[in-house]
Order: C-alpha cells, then structure tokens, then sequence
C-alpha cells in the first residue's frame, strides 16, 4: 500500500490535485480577502508548501523538479492576478518561495535520517 502512495503516478495526481487547488484559491476572482486566522502570508506558507508536500514522498529527484515548477507557478500567479481581479504582490511570492523551501528541507532531513540509519 505504502509503494503505491509513494509511487511516481501518485506523485503526479498529487502534483495536479495541489495544482488545481492553488489554482482556484488565488485566480478565482473576488472582491475582498475572506476573513480567516492567521496573516495572508501565512496562508501562502501553507498553501505552497502544502502542495509541495503532496509530491514530498515519491521519487526525491522527481520531487525536486516538481519543487521548482511549483516556484514557477507561484511566480505566474502573481503576475496573472492582476488580470483577474486579484493584486499581485512579490512577498506573497516570497511566502510562497518559503513554504517550498521548508517542506524541501524537511524532506531532504528525512531522506538523511532514514539513509544514516540504514547504515548502521
């Protein structure tokens, strides 16, 4: 069970499910922010690195790319919000740059720890 949720076509769906959820969040057109807990960067921490997290656990090389096309997009996003009634803003990119960043950390750790105690 374990190898099909790590699989490289679980990968995949997990990559265009996180696609498409980023995507309805910040292209659908509203007229304010809904009101939630936390900052709006906050919420592009979690947002990003939640999808990146989607495709966290199948192949790291696969996963890497995947990490930078989703960079890519959070990039896209912000100069395509504008035209859809959104604002565009670069630290939102920047937030979005983190939580990448941070679920890429957290699963190279996790490949080192697991490869340190299979050496022993």
């Amino acid at each position: 069970m374990i190898q099909k949720l790590t699989s490289p076509t679980a990968q995949a769906v997990d990559f265009v499910i996180g696609a498409l959820i980023i995507g309805f969040a910040t292209l659908t057109p509203i007229d304010q922010l809904p009101t939630a807990p936390g900052t709006d960067k906050l919420h592009h921490i979690i947002g990003f690195g939640g999808w990146a997290l989607l495709c966290a656990f199948g192949p790291i090389k696969r996963f890497l790319l995947l990490s930078v096309v989703i960079l890519c997009s959070g990039g896209a996003i912000e100069l395509i919000q504008p035209y859809v009634n959104r604002y565009a803003e670069w630290m939102d990119f920047y937030a979005n740059t983190l939580g990448v960043t941070l679920t890429v950390l957290g699963r190279l750790l996790i490949n080192r720890l697991l490869k340190s105690n299979t050496k022993v």
